[in-house]
């Protein structure tokens, strides 16, 4: 019997619960192992799934062809990310004792596992833990998520699953869509929780840059070697897609199409929210990766983040028809309409941490004035880059703490990174933060002077 388009919605949804209660029950290293394992369709057809010894268990000879099922690997993906969500859902697992014991346990290594698998390819690699296709495939080289279509041969169900086979013939679009959904919500799972684990956690981010592969792997041109590699890939999934562009990604169609032809009209997809969800997620992992950790930022700049971040951040019209003068727009950050504001303002937080710790970016950030007003911005709002010089007031109310490594782009740029000089705002800015010291030390040293006066 076959299936309307709603009803087999609806069924594919509820698979992924069937045997999540069986794998959430387990103890928690065998549970990240099974997190970090090679998926279904990774394994060969005689195995089935990997045991807490690290082996192989045989597999029946009726069930030969669940590797190879669609609807199997979609469901063995929502399973996954429903046990990464069960477990590292939220910011209070990750934090504190909680995020020492994920880690201890493989958490991290786990995750950007995942991560990895989902957009190397076996051309890549000699791993046979890769597929011939990504199921996160590279813009540059193929269709963002049109690849895996020739994964599987959809005639090809196992007999679980034979059943939903619709007369429909939107089936196979509608199968294929689903699991290009489930591989992005699993991705955007993975890098929420690695963003959060990687919060206030020196080890943690150390534990980031020290994963290693399960093989050498390449990435479009680059060669994955540690964690910061596979972050700073997703970041350069994107490169030279606008924001509007990714937002508008169409829905795949089962047949191939070139990127250009993936951009639909005007109107946000389920699909593009996804994929800027899974970006968002990847900046917010970046800027927590990159906190006060020197050996992290300085691989980040070596492996060409900045200039993918750069470009992100400078990709807005309004930005990029601006002349490189001493003005600006009276905004460079998209508006609060915008739904790409979080990401951008993710973007600027990681260039601040990274021009912290690592000189090369503060001086590379600092040759660029139009740059330099843009995360002067992001860190105290659009009236940080406002000077008016008839205004008297040198209140520093207002403005927050400034940035350590807004500070050091600032210093670079008046030390010669700026064609120019500092101007007028950079001067404000460094200035406030001058007098907001001499206020703190002269509250400190009044605060001392009344806790003398009763003792």
């Amino acid at each position: 019997v076959g299936h309307d388009s709603a009803d087999l919605l609806q069924e594919l949804s509820q698979l992924a619960m069937e045997e999540v209660g069986n794998v959430c029950g387990c103890d928690l290293p065998s549970v990240l192992l099974r997190v970090g394992s090679p998926f279904l369709f990774q394994v060969p057809c005689d195995y089935e799934s990997i045991r807490t010894n690290n082996e192989y268990e045989p597999r029946r000879d009726s069930d030969v062809s669940r590797n190879e099922c669609v609807i199997c690997n979609m469901v063995d993906l929502r399973q996954r990310n429903n046990v990464v969500r069960h477990y590292m859902g939220s910011m209070a697992q990750c934090r504190g004792g909680g995020g020492d014991a994920l880690r201890e346990a493989g958490a991290v290594n786990a995750l950007l596992s995942v991560l990895w698998r989902l957009i190397v390819t076996k051309s890549d690699t000699n791993n046979s833990d890769c597929s011939p296709v990504a199921l996160l495939p590279t813009t540059k080289s193929e269709p963002i998520l049109n690849g895996p279509a020739m994964m599987f041969d959809l005639e090809n169900l196992c007999n679980n699953h034979l059943h939903l086979r619709s007369i429909d013939p939107s089936f196979d679009v509608i199968v294929m869509n689903e699991l290009g959904a489930s591989a992005l919500d699993h991705a955007i799972s993975c890098l929420g929780s690695l963003r959060d684990l990687s919060c206030g956690s020196a080890l943690n981010r150390a534990a980031v840059l020290a994963w290693t592969p399960p093989s050498p792997a390449r990435y479009d041109t680059q060669c994955i070697e540690n964690g910061v590699h596979v972050l700073s890939a997703y970041v350069n999934r994107y490169d030279k897609f606008e924001w509007e562009d990714i937002l508008y990604l169409k829905e795949r169609e089962f047949n191939m199409m070139s990127p250009a032809d993936e951009i639909d009209s005007k109107t946000p997809t389920d699909r593009g929210k996804r994929e800027l969800r899974l970006l968002t997620n990847t900046l917010g992992a970046i800027r927590n990766t990159s906190h006060s950790t020197p050996d992290v930022c300085q691989d980040f700049f070596n492996y060409g983040l900045v200039d993918l971040l750069v470009w992100r951040l400078t990709s807005d019209d309004t930005l990029r028809n601006t002349q490189s003068t001493k003005t600006m727009p009276s905004s460079s950050l998209p508006g609060a309409s915008r739904p790409w504001r979080e990401a951008c303002f993710r973007a600027a937080g990681s260039l601040i941490n990274l021009a912290e710790k690592c000189p090369d970016v503060a001086y590379r950030l600092g040759s660029n004035r139009r740059f330099i007003y843009l995360l002067i911005e992001a860190w105290g709002g659009a009236r940080a880059v406002v000077f008016d010089p008839n205004k008297t007031n040198k209140s520093t109310r207002g403005l927050p703490l400034l940035h350590l490594g807004l500070a050091a782009i600032l210093y670079a740029a008046g030390n010669g990174a700026l064609e120019g000089g500092l101007d007028d705002v950079m001067m404000q800015v460094l200035e406030k933060e001058k007098m907001r010291k001499r206020v703190a030390q002269t509250k400190e040293e009044e605060r001392k002077c009344r806790q003398a006066k009763h003792k």
